[in-house]
């Protein structure tokens, strides 16, 4: 992948788990990388990893909910340091038996995951249609694609993730941008519960690893992948394998 060399990769959520693994494997592998997240003394640990790797990067705390800010945040640094890769990987869990949920439960979930890979994209369009290349890789999950009892809400808002992947795929085509997601199973990050029972059912019996997701989208990114677009990988160790 030395075709990413020199490329500047925008990295939504990058504050800790899949986002920091991206961070760092982008930057590892030469990419110039703009690490965002809401949090500030998340992102100063990404950039303190960074840093102990000898790589560094650009810093952008924005709440994703702060459309209007987030998205001229990001059309300003664009500006500065051309964006040629988003990865979209900012989002929030959801869990709740549908009778549980309330209305702020719902639309926080939507306007976290579907809204805030809309204003990311909209933040990076215009620059990719302008130089007529670019690489967008969405972040669905395995329940988008084969639903989860007590978290229909999450699953949902990752099922809507493969639905605008694959519309800005055939949107986006004509200038040159290909636009595809990542479905991940369970990874081992802070927030994934486990048990032996669910281990079992994964037939390469055990859960992914977060470098596993950066890889995969950095392949989606590069000149290997140039007729790869609205495509959703599922990366999920034969668990619930459908189709």
């Amino acid at each position: 992948m030395s075709d990413l060399r020199g490329k500047t990769v925008l990295i939504t959520g990058a504050g800790s788990g899949i986002g920091r693994a991206h961070a760092v494997h982008f930057a590892g592998i030469g990419c110039n990388v703009i690490a965002h997240d809401i949090t500030p003394a998340a992102l100063a640990a990404t950039l303190g990893e960074l840093g102990e790797a000898g790589h560094s990067a650009i810093a952008f705390a924005c709440d994703m909910l702060e459309v209007e800010r987030f998205e001229d945040g990001i059309r300003a640094l664009d500006q500065t340091h051309p964006i040629d890769v988003l990865i979209n990987n900012a989002g929030i869990a959801g869990d709740g038996a549908i009778e549980e949920v309330d209305a702020p439960f719902i639309d926080r979930v939507f306007r976290v995951n579907v809204g805030g890979t809309i204003s990311a994209t909209r933040g990076v369009i215009a620059g990719m249609k302008l130089r007529r290349a670019g690489r967008i890789v969405n972040t669905s999950s395995n329940w988008g694609v084969v639903g989860h009892a007590n978290s229909s809400i999450y699953a949902a808002s990752k099922a809507a993730i493969m639905g605008l992947t694959k519309s800005w795929a055939r949107e986006f085509a004509p200038w040159g941008i290909t636009v595809n997601a990542i479905a991940p199973g369970g990874i081992e990050t802070a927030l994934l519960e486990t048990s032996p029972e669910r281990i079992a059912r994964i037939p390469l019996r055990r859960h992914g690893r977060p470098v596993e997701v950066a890889q995969l989208a950095a392949f989606l990114a590069c000149d290997a992948a140039d007729y790869i677009t609205g495509s959703v990988v599922n990366l999920n160790g034969g668990e619930d394998i459908v189709g």
